[in-house]
């Protein structure tokens, strides 16, 4: 009884483990949802990055949320606006100053398996 007790507690762990989604681009890990409008991902650590170029930079620290829309359309408080899409490799997130890449990494909703799938890259 013991033996199956410890038998099934490794299982349950593993299974446990297996549930648990993070996604990693640049060093950071990320922590995923997803709703009606697309995906979150949302650091699990405070991210430091830079603002403006020269003499005028700043950083600004915290959790970040890097929004991947329905639409192929992505939002980063400090980017902005840009596009997301997928290939083999992964996944990647565009913005005019920034990119995040997800390499050999998927995105998936348990509630909408089909959402992102006509985000492709070209």
């Amino acid at each position: 009884m013991y033996r199956f007790s410890q038998l099934f507690a490794v299982m349950w762990l593993g299974f446990l483990a297996s549930e648990a989604s993070a996604y990693v681009a640049g060093g950071h890990e990320y922590e995923d949802s997803c709703n009606a409008d697309g995906y979150v991902l949302t650091s699990k650590y405070p991210v430091t990055r830079t603002i403006g170029q020269g003499a005028s930079n700043s950083y600004v620290t915290g959790i970040e949320k890097l929004y991947l829309g329905r639409s192929c359309d992505a939002y980063h408080a400090i980017y902005g606006d840009g596009q997301w899409c997928w290939a083999n490799g992964g996944f990647l997130a565009e913005f005019e100053d920034a990119e995040f890449g997800f390499g050999r990494q998927e995105l998936f909703c348990r509630s909408d398996e089909d959402l992102g799938l006509e985000c492709r890259c070209q």
